[in-house]
Parts: C-alpha cells; sequence; structure tokens
C-alpha cells in the first residue's frame, strides 16, 4: 500500500493550520519562512491528495449549548457484515464520525442530534434498523473538555507558534449567543465542504453580501457557534494507532481527571459521560506498543480510575463528516 506520510515541511504547514485554519497565506508563509504561493500550492498537494483537509462543525451539537446532545456509541455487527454496515451508518446525517476498531467491539460512532427527542427517534428508528447490528452500548456526553480541534502536530518552534496565536481572531466565546438561522446554516454548510473556501465564495453560497457574510462568520466563531478545523490523515500525521478507552473514575475525581488527561499532547477528545463510563478518552499514538504505556500511565497517575473499554482503531471511515477511503485520506467531494 502506498505511503501516505507526510514530510517535515508539510507537518509543519498543518500545525500552523491546526492552529488558525483560515490564516492568509501571506501570513502562513511568513511564519513557515517560504513564500505565500508556496505555502498555497503545498497546501493544494496536501488536500488534493487527501492528507489533510479544513472543515466547520457546530461544536455545540456535541452538549456544550443547551439541549443538543452528543453521544459516542459502540456497536457490535454481525460477522462478516462490518465493514458494509460502517458505511451504512456514514451514510447517516446523524452519525458524524465511524471508526471500524479492534476490542471490546467492532465500531465506534460519534452521533448528535438537535435535542434529546431527534436523538431517541433516531436512536430507535434508522440506527436500530440497520441490519446486521447485534448490539450498542451509548454513552451520553455532558461535557467536552477537549476535542479534535485542539489536538496538535507538534511539528513548530514555540516562537511559530506564538506569532500563528497572536495573528488568530480573538477568542470572545463568552460573548452572548443568538439563534443559528438559516442563513448561519447556510454558512456552516459552505465551511464544512471547504474550511479555507473565500469569503466570497461563503457569501455567494449563503445568499448574502460579503461584508454580512463577514460579520455573521465572525459572530459564529467568537460566540462559539462554529468550529473550523484543519484534520489529518492518521498515517499522514505519524500517529497512526488510535485508541479509545471508556473510565469509570470516582465521582469526586471526575473533572480533575478529566483535565489533567486533555493537558496530554495525545489525547484528541476527553469527554464526561452518562452510560457505561464516567469518562471517554480518545488518543492518537505512535505505534501499537505505545498502548502499554498509554494503560501504565492511567494506572499509576489514576489510581482508582478503571478501564470498562478499551477499542483500538483499524480504519476510519468518517470523520466529523468526511467521509475517509481505506487509507485514511479524505474522499473529495462526498462529505455527508
Amino acid at each position: 500500500m502506498e505511503s501516505v506520510t507526510a514530510s517535515e515541511a508539510d507537518l509543519q504547514l498543518l500545525h500552523a493550520l491546526q492552529i488558525n485554519p483560515r490564516v492568509p497565506w501571506n501570513v502562513l508563509g511568513d511564519v513557515l519562512g517560504i513564500t505565500p504561493s508556496t505555502a498555497a500550492r503545498r497546501w493544494a498537494r496536501l488536500s488534493e491528495e487527501g492528507l489533510a483537509w479544513v472543515t466547520a462543525y457546530r461544536p455545540d451539537l456535541a452538549g456544550q449549548l443547551g439541549d443538543p446532545v452528543n453521544a459516542l456509541v459502540t456497536a457490535v455487527c454481525a460477522p462478516g457484515r462490518l465493514s458494509e454496515i460502517a458505511h451504512t451508518f456514514a451514510t447517516h446525517p446523524e452519525v458524524l464520525s465511524v471508526e471500524i476498531v479492534s476490542g471490546d467491539g467492532d465500531l465506534h460512532l460519534t452521533v448528535a442530534a438537535a435535542d434529546r427527542h431527534a436523538f431517541a427517534a433516531y436512536m430507535l428508528g434508522p440506527f436500530a434498523q440497520v441490519d446486521g447490528l447485534l448490539q450498542s452500548s451509548t454513552c451520553w456526553v455532558t461535557r467536552l473538555y477537549k476535542e479534535g480541534s485542539k489536538w496538535r502536530l507538534r511539528a513548530l518552534s514555540p516562537t511559530q507558534v506564538r506569532q500563528l496565536r497572536s495573528a488568530a481572531p480573538v477568542d470572545r466565546a463568552s460573548a452572548p449567543r443568538t439563534a443559528v438561522d438559516a442563513v448561519d446554516e447556510r454558512i456552516v454548510n459552505a465551511l464544512s465542504a471547504d474550511g479555507r473556501a473565500s469569503y466570497a465564495a461563503l457569501a455567494e453560497a449563503a445568499a448574502v453580501s460579503e461584508p454580512t457574510l463577514r460579520r455573521r462568520l465572525r459572530r459564529l466563531l467568537d460566540t462559539g457557534r462554529v468550529a473550523v478545523r484543519c484534520d489529518v490523515a492518521w498515517e499522514a500525521a505519524g500517529w497512526p494507532v488510535p485508541t479509545v478507552v471508556a473510565l469509570r473514575v470516582p465521582a469526586d475525581r471526575l473533572d480533575e481527571t478529566a483535565r489533567a488527561l486533555s493537558a496530554r499532547p495525545d489525547t484528541r477528545l476527553v469527554a464526561t459521560c452518562v452510560g457505561e463510563a464516567d469518562l471517554l478518552v480518545s488518543a492518537w499514538l505512535p505505534s501499537l506498543a505505545d498502548t502499554h504505556p498509554f494503560g501504565r500511565m492511567l494506572a499509576e497517575q489514576f489510581p482508582g480510575v478503571r478501564v470498562v473499554r478499551w477499542l483500538t482503531g483499524l480504519r476510519a471511515v468518517k470523520r466529523m463528516g468526511q467521509l475517509l477511503d481505506e487509507r485514511g485520506r479524505a474522499v473529495r467531494d462526498q462529505r455527508r
């Protein structure tokens, strides 16, 4: 199989876009010491090959704002039906991410809905009706301490990181939140297809003027109604072994445990939840052998914490709405 490992220069560019996904090419070029056209050309190649992509999504569909809910679901499938069922779930708009895993389950799914009633309707309807689904375990997310947009490749120097952060828009997530309307939804949908689309292209897609687009997008970003992130194929990132660990944590140590695990550079998702576990942790590791030190770290640093489920990723079929091929590359023009 063709290697998908990115070069060091590619990783630096991708790390920069993780920090500031919509940074202008001239700023990015200054930070990396290359011309804007070189930065744009490198990104075009990575994007064309499906090694990386910039997308947008509604973080309030992850249990952060009001009633919208998100759940992490582990499913067991009939023998010989796993790949077929994974691709069926990938067609469901409620399913944001689909990973084929090994361990205490066959599939790891991220499911989102506008509210609890919509979530129940999906789980009792289209989800339960998938042929070959044998059983499932659902953990409702109560709080996201960390998610994929906060994970970093660590390819830049501290000085370069500071430069990019200073060029990023000021985070005003504490600003008053207003309801998301049809125009906002069109903006989010356009960004989800291409997170680096120009303001002019976004304005056309949202059917508004460019000044209106800029104002609305700024408000959506500032209030946390939309998040933009740069995603990378597992192999290209050099962290090809994803793992998901479901933990039981003493109630009086849940918050401090979640915060401590969120601070680790190898964790991509840390979420408190209701279900078989109190805390779900997703990490990307350099090799299978690194799962042992990760498990040892959990036992030594968090006594009293019990592992109730351990999953190791085999293949990602869909990640935050982006369909992926068998090598973990983005499938162009086939987002769902």
